[in-house]
C-alpha cells in the first residue's frame, strides 16, 4: 500500500486516470493495463493504457463490436457488481476461446487472462481498471489487494472528477455576460450532466431530439463534439431568423458547452457585402456589445474586432458603427 501511495503522489495534479494507471501497473502488473470508461448500454468506450502501442481504430471497433458478449461485461450487467473479478471466475478457458472477442481481439494481442475492477459509475457509464496477461492468471493475493485498494482509488477518482467539474463550470461561467446564455456541463463520453434553463430552451428550439440530463447530446452536437481537436471551432445552426452558436470549453477529461443565440440575421440583399465574420462583429457591436465583449463572444482578440470594423467601414463607405448599422440593418 505504501508503494501505491508513493506512486500516486498528489491526486490533484494532472489527469488522475494516468496516476491511477501508473500506480496499479507498478504494484499489480500485467502485460496490458488499462483505465477504461465504458457505456454499459452500447459498449462505447475510451481508454488510457500501458503500453498503448496496440491501440488502433481497428482494435477499438473490434472491441465495441464484441464487448456485449464479454463474460465479465455480462457478469456486471447481471449482478451490478464488478469488484476485482477475474475472467476465470466467470468463464472457463473453453468458453472464452469460443467467443469472437477472444479470436478477434485478445488472441492477436496475446491475452489469455484478465481481471477487471469497477471504480465508479454515473449516467450509465463506468470507470474500470482492466488487467491483462498472457502467461499466468492473476493470483488470489493480487485479486484481494485490488479489492482492498478499490475504495481508496474510487474515492480518488470521485474527488478528481468533482474538482474537474467545478473547474469546468467556472471556465464556462467566466464567459457569460448575458443571462440568455445556456450552459451544458458534459459527463463521461459526452453525456449531459447538468444544463441551465436557457440551455434547455435553446436545445429544444434547435434540435429534434434535444436530450436531457443523463442523456446523450443531440446527434448533430455529438458529431461536432467528436470532431473537435485541440482548437475547437464553434458549432452554428439556423432556424428562420435565429442562429445558435455553441462553443466548447475543456478541462482535462471534462468539458462544458456555452450556447448563445442571435435573434436576427442580416437582410439577404446585403449579405454579399460583408463576410460572415464581419456580419457577426457588426451585429454584436451595434447591439450593445463593446469591442472587448464582441471579441470574447467570437473567440478572437479585441484588435481583430477593430480590424474587422475598419474593413466594414471601408466596404460600406462609412465612418462609424451607427452608419454601418444603418447600411446593413436599416437602423
Amino acid at each position: 500500500m505504501e508503494k501505491l501511495l508513493s506512486v500516486l503522489g498528489n491526486p490533484g495534479e494532472g489527469d488522475v486516470r494516468g496516476q491511477v494507471l501508473t500506480a496499479v501497473t507498478q504494484v499489480v502488473g500485467g502485460d496490458i493495463v488499462a483505465y477504461q470508461t465504458i457505456d454499459q448500454a452500447n459498449g462505447r468506450s475510451e481508454q488510457v493504457s500501458v503500453p498503448d502501442s496496440w491501440v488502433t481504430r481497428e482494435y477499438e471497433e473490434i472491441f465495441v463490436q464484441h464487448v456485449p458478449k464479454h463474460p465479465l461485461f455480462r457478469h456486471y450487467l447481471r449482478t451490478g457488481e464488478l469488484d476485482a473479478t477475474r475472467l476465470s471466475d466467470v468463464a472457463t478457458v473453453r468458453q472464452l476461446r469460443g467467443l469472437g472477442i477472444y479470436q478477434d481481439f485478445y488472441r492477436p494481442l496475446g491475452i489469455g487472462y484478465q481481471m477487471i475492477c469497477r471504480l465508479r459509475g454515473e449516467l450509465g457509464v463506468s470507470d474500470i481498471l482492466v488487467f491483462n496477461r498472457g502467461g499466468t492468471d492473476f493470483t488470489d493475493t493480487e485479486q484481494q489487494f485490488v479489492r482492498m485498494t478499490r475504495p481508496f482509488l474510487a474515492n480518488l477518482v470521485d474527488t478528481a472528477a468533482a474538482t474537474s467539474w467545478f473547474d469546468t463550470a467556472l471556465a464556462a461561467l467566466e464567459g457569460i455576460d448575458d443571462t440568455a446564455y445556456g450552459v451544458v456541463l458534459l459527463g463521461p463520453l459526452g453525456k449531459i450532466r447538468v444544463t441551465n434553463r436557457s440551455a434547455r430552451l435553446l436545445l429544444t428550439a434547435y434540435f429534434r431530439r434535444p436530450g436531457k440530463e443523463g442523456d446523450v447530446l443531440p446527434e448533430e452536437l455529438a458529431a461536432w463534439l467528436a470532431a473537435q481537436g485541440h482548437t475547437p471551432q464553434p458549432y452554428t445552426a439556423a432556424r428562420g431568423a435565429r442562429r445558435l452558436t455553441v462553443r466548447l470549453f475543456r478541462h482535462h477529461a471534462s468539458a462544458a458547452l456555452l450556447l448563445s443565440e442571435s435573434t436576427a440575421t442580416v437582410p439577404a440583399v446585403r449579405t454579399g457585402v460583408l463576410t460572415a465574420r464581419e456580419q457577426d462583429v457588426l451585429w454584436l457591436v451595434t447591439h450593445g456589445r463593446t469591442s472587448a465583449q464582441a471579441a470574447h463572444v467570437l473567440g478572437i482578440s479585441t484588435r481583430t474586432v477593430e480590424k474587422h470594423l475598419e474593413n466594414i467601414y471601408n466596404k460600406l463607405g462609412v465612418t462609424n458603427r451607427a452608419e454601418a448599422a444603418t447600411e446593413i440593418f436599416g437602423k
